[in-house]
């Protein structure tokens, strides 16, 4: 099963069969753990260099509204598409548990806040476009 958590204030930690692809479809990595920056701020996007600790960014790690879960996943990659200076497209089947534990999100096709400013966070609501994100 391919699970992320939003940490409080930090990453979003994936464990499963994760792929990294580039916009154009183009397989850059793949992965049975890693963290995903969530702030906007690191220097490796599109994974975590700890930058969330000097940019303060503050979040629970809830999970915020969508209206698009599934109650079964299938099996597979999950796919983590790059989209340049935007949101990371997310394919295939995920389970997205808040921080807390306390709610899980089953999906198979969502778009995850990586500039650190959605207002649903972890799910992008189109903020990098008004705070100029760039990635």
């Amino acid at each position: 099963m391919n699970v992320a958590v939003p940490e409080a204030g930090g990453p979003l930690v994936l464990t499963g069969e994760i792929e990294i692809l580039s916009a154009d479809g183009t397989l850059l990595a793949r992965h049975t753990e890693t963290a995903l920056c969530r702030c906007g701020q690191s220097a490796t996007k599109p994974y975590c260099d700890g930058s969330h600790e000097r940019a303060c960014f503050q979040d629970p790690g809830a999970l915020g509204r969508f209206a698009a879960a599934v109650e079964h996943l299938t099996s597979g990659p999950v796919r983590i598409t790059l989209r340049p200076n935007a949101s990371l497209g997310v394919s295939g089947p995920l389970e997205l548990r808040a921080a807390t534990g306390d709610a899980v999100v089953r999906l198979e096709k969502a778009s995850l806040c990586r500039c650190g400013a959605s207002n649903n966070k972890p799910f992008c609501d189109g903020s990098h476009k008004t705070i100029g994100f760039t990635a």
